[in-house]
């Protein structure tokens, strides 16, 4: 870390990523958080943590032919992920009305997050990186930009009156998954690392399994294993997630990289 880095952090700490009792999950389709962030998730709830995961967009369009029926395969991933939530000891899920695809309107998808997040109250809020350098997909893009702008607004007394009806909510942690500049490490540990990939394993409209590890699940798991190797690796831990972590003073004019 550099001089710049570490006086920053002394000015403005980091918060501990499990030093809250409130957390929502937000996710561009079913099985995102899981892949993002399932260990963390896993590890969260059973510290007695309360955790809402809100999806953004129903998955409609998650599969390699287009023969199929649009709105079957979003009610299948619908219940994929409501018995992976449960495994994972998620207390609710919310599933907001976007069709997959990312041609909504990006403002409409804000508002129905501030909404939940006034409802919800959390303390610490997760959502995808939407400054990933790699980053292509539309609905990964739109819903970090949403969830960081809901977060800031669902915090402003009269916003929240007009769009929510409701007294404003205190967000004292932003901590992006999906992210190739982490600032902050949780340790996981192999056996978190298990719930998240039986829970992958649960989404199974997505994810194949073959004999020879190769199908597009045993691909994924063994990259999530990797990086949990490579991130426990920079806190002295076996396994742990790496999150791009902001506390509410850097979430508004500050033009340093945290």
């Amino acid at each position: 870390m550099s001089i710049e880095k570490w006086l920053l952090h002394r000015i403005i700490p980091l918060p501990a990523i499990d030093s809250f009792k409130s957390y929502v999950f937000v996710a561009p389709h079913p099985d995102d958080a899981e892949v993002g962030a399932g260990a963390t998730m896993a590890k969260l709830a059973e510290q007695g943590k309360r955790i809402t995961l809100i999806v953004a967009t129903d998955g409609r369009y998650g599969a390699e032919s287009a023969d199929y029926d649009r709105a079957s395969l979003a009610a299948e991933r619908r219940k994929e992920q409501e018995a992976s939530a449960k495994l994972i000891g998620i207390q609710e899920v919310v599933f907001l009305p976007f069709e997959d695809g990312g041609l909504y309107d990006e403002r409409d998808l804000v508002k129905a997050l501030v909404k939940e997040f006034v409802r919800l109250s959390p303390e610490a809020i997760f959502c995808p990186d939407p400054l990933l350098h790699t980053e292509c997909h539309a609905d990964h893009l739109k819903v970090g930009r949403a969830a960081l702008n809901a977060a800031l607004m669902c915090g402003n007394a009269p916003i929240a009156a007009d769009i929510a009806g409701g007294a404003p909510a205190s967000i004292a942690m932003i901590a992006m998954y999906y992210t190739d500049e982490p600032n902050k490490y949780f340790a996981t540990g192999k056996k978190y690392l298990e719930l998240q990939q039986a829970a992958m394993r649960l989404h199974s409209s997505q994810f194949v399994f073959s004999d020879d590890k190769k199908g597009s699940g045993d691909m994924i798991m063994l990259y999530n294993k990797f990086r949990s190797l490579r991130f426990g690796l920079r806190i002295l831990k076996g396994h742990a997630d790496g999150f791009r972590v902001l506390a509410p003073a850097h979430t508004h004019c500050c033009a340093e990289k945290i």
